[in-house]
């Protein structure tokens, strides 16, 4: 199968791409820089340049591929409204793209944020609708195209994904526990946050593509308050 992936260098993306290839897919990255470009070939891995502005480049991949996984993100915490806006934009494109196809449109979302009060799964819809709402209401977005012949997948992953390499909050946690002995904890430790280690994340997206329904939101069974 041939797959256009967005965020094929970033952090799941990698990883994703990885699996996608041992799974025999052909497989086609965007990438905004020369680094992430020569990351991507070296893995044998055909390149689009562009970025999450640049539609007609989005919009090209989608249309020449077999199936389509969005991974990018903006992450640009200092300007949350512009970054989600580019996600609306860039799901819109996609979904536009594959009307009528039936082919396979799976997209990162979530469990954070979904509920309050309880525990919440993949099973609660997302709360999440229209451009100023978190990411654009892009997972809603994209699974009303479910609708016009395009075979949409939520792909929920925890909020945090960590694993060798990992910069984000969770190895920070670890690196602290590690120097000091002892594991912090909020509170009386009843809390419950969902994680995941990338590798799992990236079977999670291959899996998804190769089985999951249309309309389909798919995650870990580990649930988050």
């Amino acid at each position: 199968m041939r797959v256009f992936v967005t965020g094929a260098s970033g952090w799941i993306g990698s990883a994703t791409v990885d699996e996608l290839l041992a799974a025999g897919h052909e497989v086609t990255g965007l990438a905004r820089s020369d680094a992430s470009a020569a990351a991507l070939q070296a893995k044998g891995v055909q390149v689009r340049r562009g970025d999450l502005d640049d539609l007609a480049s989005i919009r090209a991949g989608a249309e020449a591929a077999d199936a389509v996984i969005h991974l990018a993100n903006k992450h640009d915490w200092s300007n949350p409204a512009a970054s989600a806006a580019a996600e609306r934009a860039s799901v819109q494109t996609i979904g536009d793209a594959l009307t009528g196809t039936g082919r396979p449109f799976l997209l990162a979302s979530g469990v954070a944020g979904l509920v309050q009060g309880q525990p919440a799964t993949e099973e609660h819809p997302s709360p999440f609708h229209g451009p100023d709402s978190p990411r654009g209401g892009s997972e809603n977005l994209a699974l009303g195209f479910v609708d016009h012949g395009v075979h949409t997948v939520s792909l929920r992953f925890a909020p945090t994904v960590h694993g060798t390499g990992d910069h984000g909050f969770i190895s920070v946690i670890a690196a602290v526990a590690r120097e000091k002995g002892v594991s912090g904890y909020p509170g009386d430790g009843t809390n419950r946050w969902a994680a995941v280690h990338v590798s799992d994340a990236a079977r999670l997206v291959a899996q998804g593509l190769e089985k999951a329904p249309a309309g389909a939101r798919r995650g870990r069974r580990r649930p988050h308050p």
